[in-house]
């Protein structure tokens, strides 16, 4: 079973997730959204390649795997025995800017 370990930009995005849904739906919304995110990323830890591929989708080398939770991509590396969340990323964004462009 992988370890699931966020970034901190990961983090970051989630707590941005839950300000911008508090502030449109209220607090128990957001609650319930970032509940749904957390539950289906630890998911990740007995199936880490579950998730599809983004270096076949894209121009870029890269081993960032995605899955889809409540509008937002979760993107995501396999590192040895943990799973590591990079971004999360509302699907409104240009998530391709986001991740590749610091």
């Amino acid at each position: 079973m992988q370890k699931i370990e966020y970034s901190i930009m990961a983090l970051e995005d989630l707590e941005s997730i839950k300000e911008k849904i508090s502030l449109n739906n209220g607090n128990n919304t957001a609650l319930k959204v970032l509940r749904k995110i957390i539950k289906d990323i630890k998911v990740l830890e007995l199936f880490p390649f579950s998730g599809v591929n983004l270096g076949k989708l894209i121009d870029v080398s890269t081993d960032y795997r995605y899955i889809f939770i409540e509008k937002n991509y979760v993107f995501y590396r396999v590192e040895n025995d943990k799973v590591k969340i990079i971004r999360i990323i509302n699907e409104r964004q240009d998530y391709i800017i986001q991740l590749f462009n610091n």
